[in-house]
């Protein structure tokens, strides 16, 4: 940081756009593990075994159920 006070108007462009690179390939790392973090969740909940009652089962399927033993 404190070199920028001494550098010259061309060094100061070329800084700037590198600057923008950096951020620019961060923000789109940064979104990428975003997605991944969803999908990971998405599928811990999806493979993990869930206690639910009739009535929760009866619920997302949309209609009565009759269990038999």
């Amino acid at each position: 940081m404190s070199d920028l006070k001494h550098q010259t108007v061309a060094e100061l462009e070329a800084s700037l756009l590198s600057c923008e690179k950096y951020i620019k390939n961060l923000s789109s790392n940064l979104a990428g593990q975003k997605e991944r973090h969803k999908w990971i969740k998405h599928y811990l909940f999806e493979k993990t075994p869930q206690e639910l009652s009739i009535t929760e089962i009866e619920k997302r399927l949309g209609h009565k159920a009759i269990i038999k033993p």
